[in-house]
């Protein structure tokens, strides 16, 4: 009798370990709105006060540890179509989004500060614009059946200036 019980409080007490072990790298839920497939517009300020708009398509898929996604990001202008490859991957210890992407055939890797509210993230962190140092905010936020992305950039002076947007809607495949 004593040792059943023995044997079942170490049974649930390495189920638990191994939940929590698993549960320390799994994504936070306002990451999971990187997967599937998005379609829109890439809008950039221009000097006139405007802004430029190029078609983009968003694609992200879960990492095989859950902890992260893979994203490809497209933008069309006339005839060229540039790419991008990101991975966005949790990091449980520090609580921050490590971002690596391909530049230039270098690999570039930030980390993000997050702030969830409400239907939006906000992931902060520090940075350079024109040779000066801001903070870069760049903020997800999930609507019914869009995505929308906003990077801004403080030099100090208060004004969150824009610097590029994301505005996409869900992807649905005709029948």
């Amino acid at each position: 009798m004593i040792r059943t019980s023995i044997i079942r409080i170490s049974w649930i007490t390495g189920l638990l370990l191994l939940y929590s072990i698993g549960g320390i790298s799994q994504a936070p839920d306002w990451m999971f709105v990187l997967e599937g497939t998005y379609v829109g517009r890439y809008e950039v300020p221009d000097e006139e006060g405007g802004v430029s708009a190029l078609d983009a398509r968003w694609d992200g898929k879960r990492s095989g540890q859950e902890d992260g996604f893979v994203l490809q990001i497209s933008r069309e202008s006339g005839t060229n179509v540039e790419k991008e490859a990101q991975m966005w991957e949790w990091n449980s210890e520090l609580q921050v989004l490590d971002v690596t992407a391909i530049e230039d055939g270098q690999r570039i890797s930030t980390q993000w500060f997050a702030d969830e509210s409400g239907p939006a993230v906000l992931l902060t962190r520090g940075g350079n614009a024109n040779g000066r140092a801001v903070i870069q905010r760049l903020r997800i936020e999930r609507l019914p059946g869009q995505l929308r992305v906003h990077l801004h950039h403080n030099s100090g002076d208060g004004n969150w200036d824009l610097q590029w947007r994301y505005v996409l809607d869900d992807f649905l495949e005709e029948d």
